[in-house]
């Protein structure tokens, strides 16, 4: 084919591709969604109103209709995160079930779910920006202490004092958030049923003995 000294026209950008269902007015769950995926992807700092309005396909003036300014948004991220990501999970997990210890397996397979990756991926990045800010650390603050409590209750239902129960509460939620980051990369160490099993097997033990010679081994077998 011979050359032609025409050059092309340049190449017209594309919008972002809206997520905004045909015929639906966005709700302020539309705005809270894709501000958590903005988040995750880059940082809070680019939870910018122009790149919602572009992401969303919409101007300004939704984004008005649902909040006063961008600290509300920020807010409802926090709260739409506390409320799916906690007190859901406390709530389907007391559905699911009898009150007993089998609420802790439950809880512990939680990070091995097909969802967990996203979640945890939520989860990381509310904390990273919580390094830096005060209200996703208040947010962070309230939700541990919401979900150190729900394990606490486990086990003093499970027949165990208060302290040792805060004690066993603390190490499973800790056992439950580092399976979440180190099971994509080490899973493979240990199967997932025997890893469920060991670690109800340590935080079920009975107690240590005191020097006193009492126990705060469980009432229950």
């Amino acid at each position: 084919m011979a050359e032609t000294s025409e050059t092309a026209p340049p190449e017209k950008r594309r919008r972002a591709p809206t997520k905004r269902v045909k015929d639906r007015p966005l709700t302020e769950a539309d705005w809270v969604e894709a501000a958590i995926d903005i988040l995750v992807d880059e940082n809070v700092r680019g939870i910018q109103l122009h790149k919602l309005c572009d992401r969303l396909g919409v101007t300004k003036g939704s984004f008005y209709w649902h909040f006063k300014k961008r600290s509300d948004l920020l807010a409802a991220m926090l709260n739409t995160w506390r409320s799916r990501m906690t007190l859901n999970v406390i709530r389907n997990v007391t559905k699911a079930g009898p009150a007993g210890i089998e609420r802790l397996r439950r809880l512990l397979i939680l990070p091995r779910r097909p969802k967990s990756q996203a979640f945890a991926a939520i989860e990381t990045s509310i904390r990273d920006w919580a390094r830096r800010v005060e209200m996703p650390r208040k947010a962070i603050w309230e939700v541990d202490q919401i979900r150190m409590s729900f394990f606490e209750q486990i086990f003093r239902d499970h027949g165990f004092d208060e302290a040792e129960a805060r004690k066993r509460s603390y190490i499973a939620y800790c056992a439950m958030m580092g399976d979440s980051v180190l099971h994509k990369t080490l899973g493979d160490q240990v199967a997932e049923q025997d890893y469920i099993d060991k670690v109800m097997e340590l935080l079920t033990a009975p107690a240590a003995t005191t020097p006193d010679g009492a126990t705060s081994s469980p009432s229950q077998p």
